[in-house]
């Protein structure tokens, strides 16, 4: 079956979007990241206004404190919200414990200009391979903080969101690693690779950026005027 074909209902019916929205936001100083405004919606609004485009229903995963203000943003038919966990690899574990679709697309609010291209181009990929997710070349030299060279330009890819996989991938994976004890921290792509598939990587963007500092919403508001020029 070819997930990467058009939004149609044969496609929708099998794929789940898991959004995370949980992060407390304390670097960039705003409050819980889900409730930042970015032009005339919060980044919540803008990935479930995405995930409601490619998925049959999502899953969002918010601080404890927020589920009833989620709830008034995007509670509808199809969305359901959830208290997210203290930790990033812990809120994505949570999500994918509530999933039942056998594909499975993890977003997070933090990654506001995901568009249907690239998920198209992660749903074909993941079909074929059994997880796809988007990733761009390193533009500069990497060191170590001895002053050891790691890499060069173009030697290593950095991992962007959204990640598409197959569910049953991923419980398998965490067949294999324990709920952290607060000791490790593994990545979703490592937790695929135990349960047996390795993620292929699409051609990521640069404008696909991750908000985290008040440096990063700027970008992001300059990419948005850039959008309706």
């Amino acid at each position: 079956m070819d997930l990467g074909r058009g939004c149609g209902h044969g496609r929708r019916v099998i794929v789940q979007a898991l959004i995370q929205a949980a992060g407390s936001g304390v670097r960039l100083g705003l409050g819980p990241k889900a409730f930042v405004r970015l032009d005339d919606c919060t980044l919540l609004e803008r990935a479930v206004r995405l995930a409601n485009r490619v998925a049959a229903s999502t899953i969002v995963a918010v601080p404890a404190s927020e589920i009833e203000r989620a709830t008034a943003l995007v509670g509808a038919e199809g969305v359901r919200i959830i208290p997210g966990c203290s930790s990033r690899s812990e809120t994505t574990r949570r999500l994918i414990a509530e999933a039942t679709a056998p594909w499975l697309l993890l977003h997070d609010v933090v990654h506001p200009f995901v568009d249907l291209d690239l998920v198209e181009r992660l749903l074909g990929e993941a079909a074929r391979s059994g997880a796809a997710a988007p990733g761009l070349p390193n533009s500069e030299f990497l060191y170590d903080r001895s002053g050891a060279l790691l890499h060069g330009p173009e030697d290593v890819l950095i991992g962007q969101k959204p990640v598409v996989f197959s569910r049953e991938a991923v419980l398998a994976g965490y067949a294999f690693s324990p709920a952290s004890d607060g000791s490790s921290d593994p990545s979703l792509l490592d937790i695929l690779e135990r349960g047996g598939v390795r993620t292929t990587f699409v051609a990521g963007r640069s404008t696909n950026i991750k908000i985290t500092t008040e440096d990063d919403l700027l970008l992001a508001k300059a990419l948005i005027e850039r959008e309706k020029a």
